[in-house]
């Protein structure tokens, strides 16, 4: 966490329509084509298709489209 606007930019991502029509996608917003994913029990940030295996179209819509909803505690 230094505070440049790199960092700031990298730390963002912004809410869209599910890729998979339902729920929340997240977009990074220095690297748009990037969502967060959850890929074989981890977390991503993931284009659909590429070079790396979290990267894979399998899948990708409903891996990077999340249900979003109230904490069970506040």
């Amino acid at each position: 966490m230094d505070g440049t606007a790199v960092f700031r930019a990298d730390a963002t991502f912004c809410p869209q329509t599910g890729k998979n029509g339902q729920g929340t996608s997240f977009a990074s917003y220095n690297y748009p084509d990037r969502l967060i994913r959850h890929y074989e029990n981890k977390v991503y940030i993931a284009s659909n298709g590429g070079s790396n295996a979290f990267d894979s179209a399998t899948s990708w819509a409903d891996d990077v489209s999340w249900r979003v909803s109230t904490p069970w505690t506040p």
